[in-house]
């Protein structure tokens, strides 16, 4: 049942990646908590681990998700320049902050990035108009075509996604989401395909550093390299693999649906009271 369980929260999370562009952490991270802790591991361990692990996870997810948006021609190549720059040049920053603080502290902050992110879905469905038109030309045909203005935001965009993605175990997606929108003005499917390329590099950056430079706690489950446990990581980014690809089907299908986003924004919150208490 333990298998059939985190393999469907695997599933799950993939068809968010898919269809929102964003890691999917969100749903890994807290399932992979709820698990460890009834296997016995204090809530810092247990809390170290599944944000390692979930980036193993991501791996998966983003992969998929990223290649069907690209092949739907979703992806914004200009716009991941800078961004992507900012998430390299922090994720390393990010784990050692993990290492510093330890794992309790990181429940915190999940929850309350995903309070911020709830925020972001109930206003993306019932604000909407108020999301569009930000910008008259968001969308540029080259890096170079680029206002510098734009170049500084979508870097800083990146610190902020390197440095949480390594703390935190997610991918990101969301602040690259909202961002798009919500400040440049980009279409949906664009910051959605753009958003699920960032994810996958911070991914995979994220894993790399927490193999190397993760500070493993005393107690760990079987099959663990720094703070990513490899048999965890399988058993959920591989359906993941399987539903992103139906997820960014959807979103291709079906578009904006305010209620996808009404029922992500409610399981946010949900999961943030999880974390909490």
């Amino acid at each position: 049942m333990f298998y059939v369980i985190t393999a469907f929260f695997g599933f799950f999370a993939g068809f968010l990646s898919g269809f929102f562009g964003i890691g999917g952490g969100v749903v890994y991270v807290p399932t992979l908590l709820f698990i460890l802790r009834a296997r016995g591991y204090s809530p810092g361990d247990a809390m170290l681990i599944a944000t390692g692990t979930s980036l193993g996870a991501i791996l998966f997810s983003t992969t998929s998700s990223a290649w069907r948006h690209k092949k739907y021609g979703n992806v914004r190549t200009e716009t991941l320049i800078p961004i992507l720059i900012g998430v390299v040049l922090t994720s390393a920053v990010g784990v050692l902050i993990t290492n510093k603080i330890g794992g309790d502290p990181l429940r915190y902050l999940l929850a309350a990035f995903n309070l911020w992110a709830s925020y972001r879905m109930f206003k993306k469905a019932f604000g909407k108009s108020a999301e569009t038109g930000a910008a008259k030309n968001p969308l540029f045909d080259s890096f170079s075509a680029m206002p510098w203005k734009v170049k500084l935001f979508l870097f800083g965009l990146g610190i902020v996604v390197g440095v949480k993605s390594a703390m935190l175990g997610i991918g990101g997606g969301v602040f690259v989401v909202a961002g798009l929108i919500a400040v440049l003005g980009y279409p949906a499917r664009n910051a959605a395909g753009t958003s699920a390329f960032v994810a996958f590099v911070a991914a995979v950056v994220g894993v790399i550093f927490r193999g190397i430079l993760g500070k493993p706690p005393p107690s760990v489950p079987p099959g663990t390299v720094g703070t990513l446990n490899i048999p965890l990581a399988l058993l959920m980014g591989i359906p993941a693999a399987f539903s992103a690809q139906l997820g960014a089907y959807v979103h291709k299908r079906l578009g904006e649906r305010n209620l996808f986003f009404i029922l992500f924004g409610i399981l946010l919150l949900i999961v943030s009271a999880k974390m909490i208490f």
